[in-house]
């Protein structure tokens, strides 16, 4: 059987404000180097090995298009794959929504869309594959795993005040897949603002979704600890920017003077 078409959507136009504060300084955590490339390039890195992919959808900041296609390496260059960089959002909802839209602007809408969080590196390829399979029984599938310490609820006065039965209950992972008249539908009819993630859009507008095997591996930058040197890397990429600013106000004013 062959494997359904696929379009992948990367959010990565939230603040880092996490991460920025736990090292002192306003940066994207996406676009710090992490074993050899960026945040966002290993992010999306793995949707190019899945064969049936067909467009790829990046959310930044607004003013963050360069740094993103910077971030993004050489997939920039990958001309068989359409790559969208667009504007996201105030939240993350709204930037998903931007992404679709940009989405059905292309020809031949894909079967699929993953949508993935940029700040998730250590995807790999068969993780993608599980869950874009299990979608393709239920029309939506997101890859989970088990909670395993115990659950204990806090009241408002701060101590414990109940125990939850962690029987069932799962921890929730990106890429989350559906079928693409379905998630647009769903976008489409969601009748609040705000949502915890895309499953939860997907399954309160009526459709179905499923579960893949997650990945302990496949976590989120969150905080300043989840990247090694995180505040010397910064530092660096912070400064390296700045001089390619310098350099490129510098080419301008050549290039006026010139002409």
């Amino acid at each position: 059987m062959s494997i359904p078409t696929l379009a992948a959507v990367i959010t990565a136009a939230g603040s880092s404000a996490r991460f920025s504060k736990g090292i002192g300084c306003d940066v994207k955590k996406e676009y710090l180097p992490l074993d050899g490339h960026s945040v966002l390039y290993m992010a999306t890195r793995p949707f190019y090995e899945i064969p049936s992919l067909k467009a790829v959808v990046v959310t930044c900041p607004e003013g963050s298009e360069d740094e993103a296609a910077v971030a993004l390496e050489d997939l920039i260059d990958i001309a068989s794959v359409p790559l969208l960089i667009i504007k996201g959002g105030a939240t993350r909802m709204e930037s998903v929504k931007a992404a679709l839209e940009a989405l059905k602007g292309l020809p031949g809408l894909p079967e699929y869309i993953a949508i993935h969080d940029g700040a998730r590196p250590y995807l790999d390829k068969s993780l993608i594959i599980t869950t874009l399979a299990s979608a393709a029984i239920a029309g939506g599938a997101v890859p989970v795993l088990p909670v395993t310490d115990a659950v204990r609820r806090l009241g408002p006065d701060g101590l414990f005040s109940e125990s939850i039965e962690k029987k069932g209950l799962v921890t929730v992972q990106t890429p989350q897949i559906f079928r693409s008249e379905e998630i647009l539908d769903a976008y489409g009819r969601y009748p609040f603002t705000e949502a915890d993630d895309d499953l939860q859009v997907h399954m309160q507008t009526g459709y179905s979704s499923t579960f893949s095997v997650g990945s302990p591996q496949n976590r989120k930058i969150t905080f300043a600890e989840d990247i090694p040197d995180a505040k010397a890397k910064a530092e660096e990429y912070l400064k390296a920017r700045e001089e390619g600013r310098r350099s490129a106000k510098a080419s301008k004013r050549m290039r006026e003077l010139i002409m």
